[in-house]
């Protein structure tokens, strides 16, 4: 493997010599990602590349670019919201002769740049108090997380660039008592003293140019329209390490990766491919497959990034852990977008999909209003998700749907459904709220036990006692500085079958004030 590396190091340093703009990628956590859906959906632009995550900043910019050709149709929030984007992504939008406003430039800790060479420092803080009190707990329980990192991108000359996040979470309150390093319980825990402390590092090298990005290191992957979640690869799976390949032209992109995953195995890997395509400009249709294999060397047949992975798998022997989506994005009229994923895990059209254990599936649907009523800086959504049993198991412990304890798709999990309805305003620029409603069902199931001989061939959904959550809630976000957000969130949870179990009940409240920081 490391043979393999180097050559494709090699390969992808002599390609062309051009120059052209570097990009690294948008971290999953920016606000930008909402407001772009939010302007998408409102008509302002369409781009191939919002189907899926992460963009990199020069995808932004070319879709701020777009965005510029339409301003005068923006309302003034949103007017405002944009200058700011445009500040953030000047360097970017200059490539494109596109200019910003030099007082809402983005700010950092620290800038180097010689000849064609630029590096840029940040430093990042995060401070969370959680406040819980209710049947769950014994007395009210108070937590906090206190996140501290530092945030290094830079170019390199005309072809690499390159980008460090490293953070440090300090946990108050909890239950905690020993240190964890194995990947089955999750994320590496540390104790120093009476301190908890966890640490994780996104780390990669990016060669791009306007049609074709190469990655190289640890980074998040979202692939899927949902809201709350996406059923193949969603943005609550944890960091990993991948070769990734992607392609864009106008009507279509094309995503290909392959990834070192963290598990109790000595060897775990993901390997997926996307295909985006621009159908017409109010529809777009994906295609995606993934597969997860352990145990063993890397297989080259997964390494080929445009080999279908369902008839590799059968030359292997049948043994790993195949899944493929499907997903659209709908505009049927200004203002208004639906979206569907279908996502099989198995599948055999020899059975009954309704009641064969054998066939696994799960979808999600979706839709999101903008300017509701002629409210014009409000939004409504709405999104259900449903899960059949046995979906994300495997028969073979090592090839479960699972990176370190979290699932890789939805965290719903096997036999579950989620209802989430969302409400949301901004106030100005700097201010917006949030209500919203969510109702969580949870049967029999967990991503851990796969169907065994001893279990009757036909499923039931929501089988066994089933948990049921209701939450209601609001949250507020405020921008106090440039960059700088205070949000306050709150949470009422009503819980029948507390832990599927018969006649018990909970009610219980939840709080969170989060102060983030970025300079």
């Amino acid at each position: 493997m490391k043979k393999f590396t180097h050559i494709l190091f090699v390969l992808v340093f002599m390609l062309s010599r051009t120059c052209f703009t570097q990009s690294v990628n948008v971290p999953l956590s920016h606000w930008v990602y909402r407001f772009l859906d939010r302007l998408e959906t409102r008509g302002i632009f369409n781009d191939i590349s919002t189907k899926s995550y992460p963009l990199s900043r020069t995808d932004v910019a070319e879709i701020l670019a777009d965005i510029n050709k339409h301003k005068t149709e923006l309302s003034k929030t949103e007017s405002a919201i944009f200058e700011q984007l445009k500040g953030e992504f000047y360097e970017e939008l200059e490539a494109v002769t596109i200019k910003a406003n030099s007082r809402y430039f983005e700010r950092h800790l620290i800038t180097w740049s010689e000849d064609e060479h630029k590096i840029k420092v940040d430093f990042d803080f995060a401070q969370t108090f959680d406040v819980k009190h209710g049947d769950q707990h014994n007395e009210t329980e108070r937590t906090s997380r206190t996140v501290m990192g530092g945030i290094i991108r830079g170019r390199l000359g005309q072809h690499f660039n390159f980008y460090i996040h490293a953070q440090n979470t300090l946990h108050k309150g909890t239950d905690i008592t020993e240190e964890s390093f194995s990947p089955q319980c999750g994320a590496p825990i540390t104790i120093s003293g009476k301190n908890v402390y966890s640490d994780d590092a996104w780390a990669y090298l990016t060669y791009t140019r306007h049609w074709f990005q190469f990655e190289f290191g640890r980074d998040n992957i979202k692939w899927g329209p949902g809201r709350r979640g996406s059923l193949m690869i969603s943005a609550e799976n944890p960091l990993f390490e991948m070769i990734k390949l992607k392609f864009k032209f106008n009507r279509f992109k094309f995503t290909s990766f392959h990834g070192w995953l963290h598990s109790g195995n000595s060897n775990k890997y993901l390997a997926g491919h996307r295909l985006e395509l621009k159908v017409f400009p109010w529809l777009y249709i994906s295609g995606s497959e993934t597969i997860i294999y352990g145990n063993r060397n890397i297989e080259m047949s997964y390494l080929n990034p445009i080999m279908p992975y369902h008839v590799a798998e059968h030359h292997l022997g049948d043994k790993d852990n195949n899944a493929m989506a499907f997903d659209m994005t709908i505009f049927p009229f200004r203002n208004n977008k639906f979206y569907f994923e279908l996502f099989l895990d198995d599948f055999t059209t020899a059975e009954n999909p309704f009641t064969y254990y054998g066939n696994k599936w799960a979808f999600l649907i979706g839709q999101r209003w903008v300017t509701p009523f002629g409210l014009k800086n409000a939004d409504i959504q709405w999104e259900y998700t449903r899960i059949e049993p046995y979906v994300y198991t495997h028969k073979d412990s090592a090839n479960t749907y699972q990176n370190y304890d979290k699932s890789i798709g939805h965290w719903l999990g096997p036999n579950s459904d989620d209802l989430f309805i969302e409400m949301g305003y901004i106030l100005n620029r700097d201010l917006s709220i949030a209500l919203s409603t969510e109702r969580i069902r949870r049967g029999d199931g967990d991503i851990n036990i796969p169907h065994t001989s001893d279990d009757p061939k036909e499923k039931k959904f929501l089988s066994g006692t089933v948990e049921t959550k209701w939450s209601f809630g609001f949250s507020v976000t405020d921008q106090l500085f440039r960059d700088i957000f205070l949000s306050l969130n709150y949470y009422y949870i009503k819980t029948d079958n507390l832990d599927r179990k018969e006649g018990v009940q909970s009610d219980d409240s939840r709080a969170s004030l989060q102060l983030i920081v970025n300079w």
